[in-house]
């Protein structure tokens, strides 16, 4: 039985295996299936294990659940780290909160153990879980699709194996296998909506809409997507420039865009920009697009969207910039990276701001935006400024924007 389970995961690196992988083991029965298939596949293939598992100090029953693990890691000879969440503090949604923690704790623990992989044993179950609940929300086509079963974020190769199979069936193996796992009882409170939704996903069952069967749709959305994507990469290749920072959009082409391409090609702009990792809302979006075509701006998720002459700019908002500030050598605002001859600690990294701005000769030259201008990083020293190495070319002083200019073309094809 563990032959289905050992294939999902090899089809996930055709051949590319990584020197060492990690997994996120909770004790549920999803996660310890992923395990017990780990164990084979990299005992097989001469890969190191680790395993992590994350407490997030909300339930008295994960002491158990980590104890489970801790003596299926002793059972398989294979290292385990518990590391501990202690960032709730009663407000927003519980559970979106938590997810959010895990991810980043798991991501710090795989980076500081030279880690590149790390599993997660997200099911069929899940997808179809998670379609249903955006589905409620009104959600579009990036939305309704599918977890992708691969994929790169903080640095890490975060891989799904088990998006294929049933929760069902990881039991049935479970059992047979007499392997012992943990029940979450939250699975058991109404007052969570995932758990609802379960509910609701026995009730369609009867109709013949099963986990699976939406999963399908989800992955029918995720290839609706990729479409969707090439067509704005090759909109963007056509109509928007990068230029010291800021995205700019010729207006006439964008106006012969069709709506679900242009929306798309400008929310990308804004959420790159912005290093969001999720979009704006889309009813935020459609006043601001609404506001775009009758040639005015708006400002959304930290940006400005600014509509002068015939080209669409968008840029950082100053005002979310004003008390940024970094030293040399760091990244600032999470985009531009500002080296120099000098890395005193007293000497920081700003936004440019308008009033300097206007003692610099010849800015106007660039063709941006005054405001545009003003949100690229600059060089201080208390109240004197040392360069403006975007505005104002500076052989000493150089700031590179992470990834460089191809970066926000390359975004739009990295799901």
């Amino acid at each position: 039985m563990l032959g289905p389970l050992v294939a999902g995961i090899e089809a996930l690196f055709s051949g590319q295996l990584p020197e060492r992988m990690g997994v996120a083991v909770s004790g549920g029965g999803d996660s310890v299936a992923l395990l017990a298939a780990l164990v084979e596949f990299t005992k097989s293939n001469d890969i190191e294990l680790h395993v992590i598992t994350v407490d997030h100090g909300l339930r008295p029953e994960t002491k158990h659940e980590i104890a489970l693990v801790t003596d299926l890691c002793a059972r398989w000879d294979l290292p385990h780290h518990v590391e501990f969440w202690t960032g709730w503090r009663g407000d927003g949604n519980l559970q979106a909160a938590a997810r959010n923690a895990r991810y980043g704790l798991i991501a710090d623990w795989a980076y500081g153990n030279q880690i590149t992989h790390v599993a997660l044993g997200h099911t069929a179950d899940d997808q179809a879980e998670t379609f249903l609940m955006r589905l409620a929300r009104g959600a579009g086509v990036d939305g309704l699709s599918a977890m992708s079963p691969r994929r790169v974020q903080d640095g890490i190769t975060w891989v799904r194996p088990f998006l294929r199979l049933e929760r069902s069936a990881l039991r049935t193996f479970l059992r047979a296998s007499q392997i012992d796992w943990c029940e979450d009882p939250s699975n058991e409170n109404r007052d969570f909506e995932r758990i609802r939704v379960r509910d609701a996903l026995t009730v369609l069952g009867s109709l013949g809409v099963h986990a699976n069967t939406l999963a399908d749709v989800a992955q029918n959305m995720s290839r609706a997507r990729e479409a969707l994507d090439w067509q704005t990469f090759l909109a963007a290749q056509d109509a928007a420039t990068l230029a010291y920072g800021a995205i700019a959009i010729e207006r006439g082409k964008f106006r012969m865009l069709p709506e679900e391409i242009g929306r798309r090609l400008i929310v990308h702009a804004i959420t790159w920009i912005a290093q969001s990792a999720y979009p704006p809302r889309r009813d935020a979006v459609a006043r601001m697009l609404e506001a775009v075509r009758a040639g005015s701006g708006a400002t959304l998720e930290g940006c400005q969207v600014l509509v002068e002459r015939d080209v669409i700019w968008v840029f950082r908002e100053l005002n979310v910039l004003r008390d940024v500030r970094c030293e040399v050598g760091d990244m600032w605002d999470d985009r531009w990276l500002v080296t120099g001859p000098e890395d005193d600690p007293d000497i920081e990294v700003r936004a440019l701001g308008t009033e300097p701005l206007s003692n610099i000769p010849n800015w106007r030259e660039l063709g941006l935006p005054r405001s545009a201008l003003a949100v690229t990083p600059s060089v201080w020293y208390d109240d004197r400024m040392i360069a403006a190495p975007v505005v104002q070319h500076d052989p000493e002083w150089v700031a590179e924007l992470d990834g460089g200019q191809d970066a926000f073309f390359a975004a739009l094809l990295s799901h």
